[in-house]
């Protein structure tokens, strides 16, 4: 294959990609869009100055790093586009198209360094460069990497995916120079490798920690670590004491205490062996989802899927776990008969061993395959395509391998095609999983705002969708939220079973995130003067919630937020936030909020000193204006006498 022939492959494929993709760039925002990005105010550009890139940049609170690599993203086409969710769509598909040419290359790439090492075992049908393509183009149009580019805040993933596979292509191409004795100038491009997808990654999204891993399996399959004594074993042992044991053994020192006491899954609605078994069904279901997606299965919310309870409960934990040991062991045995496909399938797994374990993450999500599922088209087309043998109804495998691609370019176009409407998506997920409770809750918000009035079938629609959703079993506080703020907008009666139901929730489950948001935005709700909630109803929830969370500075916050917003009760309300300053010490918003309130009460000597303290944390200067700005209130109200200020709202 001529270097003008890939150039045309490579160039079709990506074409036929953004055919596909295009009809989906016209949807909205949806789930996880709203918290990071659409009522993410510090997202909010005023000026393009070093300082407000940076503040912009350590806006998110979704992972330990902030994720600032894909914040900014955001932060400036936001700047530059406002809110219209179709340049951020097109974004994240030039970002897919991108992945695609860098999945080419890396497959191309490992592809001429597996005939090296396996000569007898690695006799495609087909020149490596088509092999190469082909499995890029399988990829590029699987219908599982759909939420990955679709679903606008999972850029984080795709991004951090992009700078995998760019760091991986300079891991090979450093230890291509080793092998040719050029070892410092190997060194560096192996060294620059682990900087740019393990580091640069990482602050795309903490997935890419697992770089390591993967370069890892490159080099046992394709390199084999260099002779034993030589300056290339060496520079290597260095390497991944750096950049893999160093980091791990960190990482678990912080993490698996919590994990191992319960204390990480306090806000989960399963512990950890509900979690890891669970995790042994979830896994089969993500290759299945892979291979033979349908569109049934494929959603963007999985929330209603089966919480195991042990090994028996249901009876398939103990088979799925066993089958997961002979994949992954059988890819072991295997690996110098099938080094590709034994290569495929430890590839797909290494991304598994952080979300599918034992960490406190949501239980499925399909985007966590976009890395992972790179190894499994690689196993397949390698089977069909590869080895000895190949010969045997070549014709066939080939029609397989091109009825694959034609299939799942069409089933993403479809799903596409819904994700471009998204009233008509809202539709099909509360169809297809009538027993999520995000589906339901997306249909009724979808209906709400078509509604002209509460008298319209649209509210009536949306009503329905909301109280369905609100009946599941493992429901949450957002469907009883959109029900109370819906019903108080137009002045319509607000059942007491609401405000019951939303106790007893709070007193008998964790609360997770979203049940958080659901409280900010009743209490935000009211403040506003949008809707006109019961104070009474309202303070019970929110002192229901601290008292059973009396550890969560958020909650503490929100508890505060009612009694100086609502009640009108400064001194209750500043003991609340000195809870949250003492629950969480580093976190400057805690601070600020506190330091409001102590300067609208007029207590400005403790204001000074809680400014003190905020000071401390801005070891990257991004809180100075802010800082300046109390400051100066703190020297103005000094000046004069407080003349019964109106607290500020929290």
């Amino acid at each position: 294959m001529t270097a003008r022939s890939q150039l045309l492959g490579v160039g079709s494929i990506l074409v036929l990609i953004t055919l596909v993709y295009w009809s989906g760039l016209s949807g909205g925002y949806l789930f996880d869009d709203f918290p990071n990005l659409v009522a993410n105010d510090g997202t909010t550009l005023a000026q393009l100055t070093p300082r407000k890139l940076l503040t912009a940049a350590l806006a998110g609170d979704s992972g330990p790093l902030a994720r600032p690599i894909s914040m900014l993203s955001f932060a400036l086409e936001r700047h530059f586009f406002g809110l219209d969710p179709w340049p951020m769509k097109l974004t994240n598909l030039i970002i897919h198209l991108a992945n695609t040419l860098l999945v080419f290359s890396l497959i191309r790439a490992l592809l001429e360094r597996a005939q090296l090492r396996y000569p007898e075992r690695v006799k495609p049908l087909i020149s490596l460069p088509t092999l190469a393509l082909l499995v890029a183009a399988v990829w590029g149009l699987a219908p599982i990497n759909l939420t990955a580019v679709l679903l606008v805040v999972q850029r984080m993933e795709s991004l951090a995916t992009l700078f995998m596979l760019l760091g991986l292509l300079a891991y090979v191409r450093g230890r291509r120079h080793m092998e040719e004795g050029r070892e410092r100038r190997g060194l560096l491009w192996v060294t620059g490798g682990f900087l740019l997808g393990e580091g640069l990654g990482a602050l795309a999204k903490e997935s890419a920690v697992m770089f390591p891993l993967y370069a890892l399996l490159i080099e046992w399959m394709f390199f084999g670590f260099g002779e034993k004594g030589t300056l290339t074993r060496r520079h290597l042992v260095r390497v991944y004491g750096v950049f893999l044991i160093a980091p791990a053994i960190l990482g678990l020192g912080l993490y698996l205490p919590g994990i191992l006491s319960g204390g990480s899954f306090q806000n989960r609605p399963y512990d950890l062996q509900a979690r890891l078994w669970t995790e042994t069904r979830v896994v089969w279901h993500y290759l299945w989802w892979t291979l033979a997606p349908e569109p049934g299965q494929l959603s963007l919310y999985h929330d209603d899927f089966p919480l195991s309870q042990g090994p028996l409960h249901p009876w398939t934990g103990i088979p799925s776990a066993l089958g997961l040991a002979a994949l992954i062991g059988g890819a072991f045995l295997v690996r110098r008969r099938h080094p590709l496909a034994s290569f495929g399938i430890l590839w797909f797994f290494v991304m598994q061993l952080l979300v599918s374990t034992i960490f406190p993450l949501e239980l499925v999500f399909e985007h966590r395959n976009y890395m992972g599922s790179m190894g499994i088209f690689l196993a397949l087309l390698s089977l069909l395509l590869v080895g000895q043998g190949g010969e045997r109804l070549h014709w066939a495998r080939r029609a397989l391998v091109a009825g694959l691609i034609a299939s799942y370019g069409i089933l993403t176009l479809v799903r596409a095609q819904e994700w471009g409407d998204p009233l008509r998506l809202a539709f099909a997920e509360a169809e297809r999983h009538p027993r999520s409770v995000r589906a339901n809750y997306e249909l009724g918000k979808a209906l709400y705002a078509i509604a002209p009035d509460p008298g319209s079938l649209p509210f009536s629609k949306a009503t329905e969708a909301m109280e369905r959703a609100w009946q599941l079993p493992r429901t949450s506080l957002l469907p009883v939220q959109a029900l109370l703020l819906m019903h108080a907008k137009y002045g319509l009666p607000l059942e007491d079973a609401w405000w019951t139901g939303m106790r007893k929730y709070i007193d008998s489950r964790p609360l997770a995130a979203q049940d958080i948001n659901a409280l900010y935005s009743l209490i935000a709700a009211r403040i506003a003067g949008v809707t006109e909630l019961p104070d009474a109803e309202l303070g019970l929830v929110f002192k229901e919630a601290y008292d059973q969370n009396p550890g969560r500075y958020l909650l503490a916050t929100l508890y505060a937020n009612y009694l100086l917003n609502v009640r009108g009760d400064p001194e209750r309300a500043e003991t609340m936030l000195q809870r949250a300053v003492a629950l969480a010490p580093k976190n400057p918003q805690m601070w600020i909020n506190l330091i409001n309130l102590q300067l609208a009460t007029g207590r400005t000597h403790a204001a000074k000193i809680s400014i003190s303290r905020l000071a401390e944390l801005d070891r990257l200067g991004t809180l100075g204006p802010e800082i300046d700005r109390l400051r100066r209130l703190a020297d103005k109200q000094k000046a004069r006498a407080p003349t019964s200020p109106s607290p500020p709202r929290s």
